[in-house]
């Protein structure tokens, strides 16, 4: 039976949007975004090693954490808005988003 406090615990999203927000900032960290048009391309190297990291710690928190669908699109909302106001374009933002989405929506591997 689920009781009155849990029907509220399954819309907290408190933990999913700290998260959400700390990798945004993790992935700006690595990935900044251009403050010209002169700004150097990211290297397909460097764009594959935050890619590794970002999906490995979003992927991480989903084995660690017991998060519903409704959380899961509240991270990803907060992660996407996060990225925006961090001055990253819409295309990076939404690839970005999608990737993240899909890393903590997998299913868990059996060992």
């Amino acid at each position: 039976t689920t009781t009155p406090m849990g029907i509220f615990a399954w819309f907290n999203t408190t933990e999913a949007d700290d998260f959400a927000r700390a990798l945004a900032k993790d992935l700006v960290g690595r990935l900044p975004p251009p403050l010209t048009g002169d700004a150097k391309k990211m290297t397909q190297e460097r764009m594959g090693h935050a890619r590794e990291a970002i999906l490995s710690r979003a992927a991480a928190f989903a084995r660690t954490h017991k998060i519903n669908w409704f959380q899961k699109a509240h991270l990803g909302n907060t992660f996407k808005w996060e990225l925006l106001n961090a001055g990253q374009d819409r295309e990076f933002s939404d690839t970005w988003t999608y990737d993240v989405v899909v890393a903590i929506s997998a299913k868990k591997q059996p060992k």
